[in-house]
């Protein structure tokens, strides 16, 4: 969203004390906000845990693999009832 601020709120949880001394060191190292890094971080993460929801479901309903003499039939078969 350039050139519009974006609504923020609060949101405080407590984490490991490694976690948090890493975060620091990191920050200063590279001249980041820690707000960036943590927000940049959760975005990601709430994005792999979305794709493997998805790929969960993908694979549930994949109908599996399929011979390709028997894909190629198959579309002859719905050729040759749809009139083409």
């Amino acid at each position: 969203m350039k050139g519009h601020a974006m609504k923020t709120e609060p949101f405080a949880t407590k984490l490991p004390a490694d976690l948090t001394a890493q975060l620091d060191v990191v920050c200063k190292r590279l001249g980041l906000r820690k707000n960036y890094v943590l927000e940049a971080a959760l975005r990601e993460k709430l994005d792999d845990l979305l794709d493997a929801a998805d790929l969960r479901l993908a694979i549930k309903e994949a109908t599996g693999f399929h011979a390709w003499d028997d894909v190629k039939r198959e579309h002859r078969q719905k050729r040759g009832r749809s009139g083409i």
